[in-house]
């Protein structure tokens, strides 16, 4: 079967968007992600913690909360409605025009990464895109890369056979991830991680690894939204 094209897959999103299945949340016809929805996707709130972005009450330079490996993060949301049903029609649904709206609800809640950084997107095993036709991933850090006028490079690789993420319990997400990335050209000084969201940090700690071993003097991420109790 012959891989669909540049050309071909911006045809498909632009027809997803114009004519796709409604709103991933309440369903209402029309675009992907619909006003009131957009609307409804939570702040996160204001950074207290300076390494994670935890929005704690009171200032810290670091918290239980901080990824292990990562300098800095930052997320647009809570991990609660809308999000799982939009990142889910993502994943599951294969919908991609939903992702630069996701992505630009990054672009209006962080802040641009500092001059110098480079996007790095956490990569998909190759069985999983394939199944999925895309790494959302990448579709996020495409658009981050445009809004912020920053470069992206997929510095990182995963191979088959890790079990997936999703679902998991923290231990056994530590687990999975163990070695579970390497990088396939010479890491930038700064990298930026780009993933949807953030359960245990367990991924970013593992991704963050393989780009230090690469030559990465300073990691951050960035996500859409976090798996945590918010303050």
């Amino acid at each position: 079967m012959a891989t669909m094209g540049p050309m071909g897959r911006i045809a498909t999103a632009i027809l997803d968007s114009l004519i796709g299945d409604g709103c991933a949340a309440c369903g209402m016809p029309g675009p992907p992600l619909c006003a009131p929805c957009a609307d409804a996707i939570a702040p996160l709130g204001p950074a207290a913690c300076t390494g994670c972005g935890h929005p704690w009450p009171v200032p810290c330079a670091a918290c239980g909360q901080c990824i292990p490996g990562v300098a800095w993060a930052r997320q647009a949301a809570p991990y609660r409605y809308p999000v799982p049903d939009l990142v889910s029609a993502v994943k599951d649904l294969h919908r991609r025009a939903l992702a630069p709206l996701l992505a630009d609800v990054m672009v209006r809640r962080i802040a641009p990464p500092p001059p110098g950084a480079v996007l790095v997107p956490v990569p998909l095993a190759p069985r999983r895109l394939a199944e999925r036709g895309f790494n959302q991933a990448d579709l996020l850090a495409q658009r981050l890369a445009d809004a912020w006028g920053v470069p992206m490079q997929p510095v990182l690789s995963r191979p088959d056979g890790a079990p997936a993420q999703r679902g998991a319990g923290a231990p056994a997400r530590r687990r999975q991830v163990q070695g579970a990335f390497r990088a396939v050209r010479p890491a930038p000084l700064h990298a930026v991680l780009v993933d949807d969201v953030v359960t245990t940090g367990s991924t970013l700690s593992a991704a963050a690894r393989a780009l230090r071993t690469a030559g990465c003097a300073r990691v951050g991420a960035v996500s859409l939204a976090r798996v945590a109790p918010v303050a």
